[in-house]
């Protein structure tokens, strides 16, 4: 059974997404162990929350015109 090239591609964006997501926790972990300061975790916080809203939650569909979808 043969997939196309667009699952593939969606496929591998979802892994890039899931490593993205895993490193930016870790960097977090390790940052709230060694006590640096807060905003350093906001601002991990922040970017997660980008990356899943971006990914997960098609933000852009809703501003792409009616003939893009």
């Amino acid at each position: 059974m043969k997939t196309s090239s667009k699952a593939v591609s969606e496929i591998r964006r979802g892994m890039i997404v899931f490593v993205v997501l895993a490193v930016l926790t870790g960097i977090e972990y390790y940052v709230g162990v060694h006590e640096a300061p807060n905003v350093i975790l906001w601002a991990i916080a922040l970017l997660k929350a980008a990356v899943v809203i971006q990914f997960y939650m098609h933000l852009m569909r809703v501003f792409r015109s009616q003939e893009e979808h």
